[in-house]
């Protein structure tokens, strides 16, 4: 086995923590055992600027993760954990930078490690939350702390930057509060329409608590903004959002066309799927001739 490790206590229970690995790999999986012992710690700096990793997956056994047990990971993209993890340093995911989701599964007791990882994570980042009634998806946009000297009062002043911070705030300890997160978006429509149209497809795709003045402003944005969004979601593959879009009719045919061209040259197939199929309904709608949008044997 690649992995390195040290027998140690974890509040008096003897345990395994992983201190490194060996080998190359794309995507790591830590087990819940080593030597019929639970697996509970990731030790400090165990993977560090590792350029290797983009996905890591972590078992329930897992309780505590040291300082900056994946710091500087530049390619990491992607992290699956369980809420067990009950010491969470700061540090352990800080320059990340690549990391753009991290799927949680929680009961929904506490969100105190979603608060924490927030915390120690300052660029665009979404959560998937895995629940025991339903799932949850919330994007947190980017921020930076600014620093400006006051020379007049000779002090230091510190103020954030980006809607990043605002967002959240709206997870606490034990809840995450919803309307709260909603309230904010149209900062977000003008500070980052493009992020904004992330926050939106989720929010409508994972509708917890979400009211009727926000469901019908997150789909009147995306609507003046499909041509945009489908551009950003193609080159993300994400086929779920890009399906919200054309089922629910809020790109025109042309948007449709020209998203299904992008879909095409980024060898996008389930993708141009979708976009070929809104096409078709598109035209059937209007009754007019087949237009010049690709289609299946273009493909």
């Amino acid at each position: 086995m690649p992995f390195l490790y040290a027998k140690t206590e974890y509040r008096g229970e003897d345990c395994i923590e992983i201190t490194g690995f060996t080998s190359e790999t794309r995507s790591l999986t830590i087990p819940d055992t080593i030597e019929e012992m639970p697996v509970r710690s990731i030790g400090r700096h165990a993977f560090a600027a590792r350029n290797d990793l983009q996905e890591i997956s972590l078992p329930p056994t897992m309780k505590r993760l040291c300082r900056f047990a994946f710091h500087n990971c530049r390619n990491l993209r992607k992290i699956r954990l369980y809420d067990s993890v009950e010491d969470y340093y700061d540090g352990a995911v800080r320059q990340c930078g690549a990391l753009s989701e991290i799927e949680l599964v929680t009961d929904g007791s506490s969100f105190a490690l979603m608060k924490e990882m927030l915390e120690g994570c300052d660029h665009a980042v979404s959560f998937y939350l895995r629940m025991p009634s339903e799932d949850i998806r919330l994007s947190f946009p980017e921020f930076a702390l600014i620093a400006s000297e006051n020379t007049m009062a000779r002090t230091i002043q510190f103020a954030y930057e980006g809607g990043g911070y605002a967002y959240r705030q709206c997870v606490r300890k034990k809840e995450i509060r919803f309307r709260e997160y909603d309230r904010l978006f149209p900062f977000m429509e003008h500070d980052d329409p493009s992020f904004a149209a992330v926050i939106a497809a989720d929010r409508l795709l994972y509708p917890h608590d979400l009211d009727a003045a926000a469901e019908e402003r997150y789909t009147a944005f995306l609507r003046a903004h499909a041509a945009e969004a489908l551009d950003r979601f193609i080159r993300d593959s994400k086929i779920d959002q890009v399906r919200l879009i054309t089922q629910r009719g809020l790109a025109d045919e042309e948007a449709v066309s020209r998203a299904l061209e992008a879909a095409s040259l980024r060898k996008e197939t389930a993708i141009c799927a979708v976009l070929m199929e809104s096409g078709r309904q598109l035209r059937e709608t209007k009754g007019g001739p087949r237009s010049s949008a690709l289609e299946l044997d273009d493909w």
